[in-house]
């Protein structure tokens, strides 16, 4: 029998898509050297784990640990994946990636918002998006003008 999706089987590939963000500005923020585009991906992976501990806190209290464990097993599977495309790609740069990392995160934001309806996820959701606004204008004047 079919049951009808919860709210937070929504959030699984957004999660999933923060997660392997934060990773990837994780590994940004050690290999780069530039000042200014260490601070920004710093900032970058603060937001991403900050909003992992939201998303979290929704899940834990809709579902059980055992979902939660699920879902990261699926995101550090995600992560080996990217990793071997990023590998594979020859001469990319760490602000351009990060770039069309972000670019993919607001677009599956936009998905996830247009699907949800609990008024609490929501409004953390929309929150986190209005307060990474300027993080991500300074990473696409970044990947403009300085990569």
């Amino acid at each position: 029998m079919l049951r009808k999706p919860s709210e937070v089987d929504y959030l699984e590939n957004y999660y999933i898509v923060n997660y392997t963000a934060a990773i990837y500005y994780k590994h940004a923020i050690l290999t780069t050297k530039k000042p200014y585009l260490k601070r920004l991906f710093k900032s970058l992976y603060n937001h991403k784990k900050a909003l992992k501990t939201d998303l979290d806190t929704h899940i834990l209290e809709a579902r059980d640990q055992e979902y939660l464990d699920e879902l990261l097993v699926k995101c550090k599977n995600e992560v080996l994946r990217m990793q071997r495309k990023i590998s594979s790609a020859a001469n990319l740069k760490s602000g351009r990636i990060c770039t069309e990392m972000e670019n993919h995160f607001g677009k599956q934001l936009k998905h996830t918002l247009s699907l949800l309806t609990d008024g609490k996820l929501r409004n953390t959701l929309l929150a986190h998006k209005h307060s990474s606004e300027s993080l991500r204008n300074q990473l696409t004047t970044v990947s403009k003008y300085l990569i």
